[in-house]
């Protein structure tokens, strides 16, 4: 990469973060339990809830409803680290008025970001189609200790799906496990064209004796046209599904997973990494998904309707057929450490080592950077989920980060 291009791709980084800034009509400051409570009871459309920093133990689940629009709820100071929603616990049935953290209802286009939600005894954070929620956007948020889902969204009987969601730039995790193995980092049932980017998840796992946690990120019953790019899977037991059951009408359709890290420890087991179930369409592309022989396979592709592409992956073990047809183009199963930074850290860079990853690949049009957004070679790029930089080239441009 020359400089020049980093930055185009800095420049790049910076409009589509400007272009979140959205002037609201109204603002409000609360720095208290109950005037947050107040504020969003009673927010009107086109207002900002900024949130000063410190703990706030809910007694009620923050609902913002009632067929507002544009409301954003953020910490002020946008460290989101600092301004925590806390819920009575995830295992403590004892949730009164309060077994949500934030619960987006009859309300369209909310901003939930830079902040902490943890503790809750069902969903951290919820969005109700069948009730009207349409295109949130969920960013820079650390969810932790979820009771169920860190990010739950609904349809209901009448047909109503959430779509254009947005999860972006989150940390979702557990301290150790979850309290049962009903529990997704983002579940998301019937929407279309979500986006979940650029996010760290951790820990999604059940208790020990229990049956596998559920995938990472799941979008299933109908959902549609799903992107999930440059995310990093750290010790799930599951990582990515589009489609999770046989329906006889096409449990996910379309959607691209592309450079994303997935990473598991030889003593964490698990299931796959990345699996598409029902899903015509799909494209799978550039990823790296490192299992350490804890599951039998890293990518699958099940049921007859399940057609598409998987392209210039790099794992450490097979691509699995399961009665879907795909094309495989590029990829590599047999990884070894010492293509990687750190692999045992799951730092999963590539080195100067990874020659059959390196310049291998047929360019694709939908993959065009990797998982730092760092752009990949028109021509030939690389195998994996990263573009590989030489240390040189990193300190000449004063960007050796790895």
């Amino acid at each position: 990469m020359r400089l020049c291009a980093v930055l185009v791709s800095l420049l790049a980084s910076w409009i589509a973060a400007s272009a979140f800034a959205q002037p609201y009509a109204n603002t409000v400051h609360v720095e208290t339990v109950g005037a947050l409570q107040d504020a969003v009871l009673n927010a009107e459309s086109s207002t900002e809830i900024l949130i000063a920093d410190g703990i706030y133990n809910l007694t009620q689940t923050l609902v913002i409803d009632n067929g507002v629009h544009d409301v954003a709820l953020r910490g002020e100071s946008g460290d989101r680290d600092a301004v925590i929603i806390a819920g009575p616990g995830m295992s403590n049935p004892q949730c009164a008025d309060a077994p949500h953290g934030v619960m987006i209802r009859d309300a369209q286009d909310v901003l939930v970001a830079d902040l902490t939600v943890r503790d809750f005894y069902y969903h951290n954070v919820m969005a109700q189609g069948e009730q009207g929620a349409e295109r949130p956007t969920i960013r820079n948020v650390h969810s932790i200790d979820a009771g169920e889902q860190h990010i739950k969204v609904t349809l209901g009987s009448n047909g109503l799906t959430c779509d254009g969601g947005v999860v972006e730039g989150c940390l979702i995790e557990y301290t150790d496990t979850a309290r049962s193995d009903y529990t997704n980092g983002v579940d998301v049932l019937a929407g279309a064209d979500w986006v979940v980017r650029d996010c760290t998840f951790r820990n999604i796992r059940a208790p020990a004796g229990m049956d596998l946690a559920g995938p990472s990120v799941l979008f299933w019953r109908g959902a549609s046209n799903t992107v999930i790019e440059r995310n990093r899977f750290f010790n799930c037991e599951r990582g990515v599904a589009l489609g999770l059951v046989w329906t006889g009408t096409n449990d996910h359709v379309g959607g691209i997973v592309r450079n994303n890290f997935f990473h598991r420890t030889a003593d964490q087991p698990g299931d796959v990494g990345i699996a598409v179930a029902e899903c015509p369409g799909f494209e799978i592309s550039h990823n790296t998904v490192i299992l350490s022989g804890t599951f039998a396979w890293n990518i699958e592709y099940r049921y007859e309707e399940s057609v598409g592409v998987i392209a210039g992956n790099i794992t450490d073990g097979p691509i699995q057929e399961r009665d879907g047809v795909a094309t495989l183009e590029d990829n590599l199963t047999n990884a070894t450490s010492e293509w990687f930074v750190d692999m045992g850290a799951g730092d999963l860079h590539l080195t100067e080592s990874a020659t059959p990853a390196l310049d291998a690949a047929q360019p694709r049009a939908s993959v065009t950077d990797d998982i730092d957004g760092e752009p990949r070679s028109p021509t030939a790029p690389d195998i994996g989920a990263d573009e590989h930089t030489s240390a040189p080239e990193l300190a000449e441009l004063g960007l050796l980060h790895r």
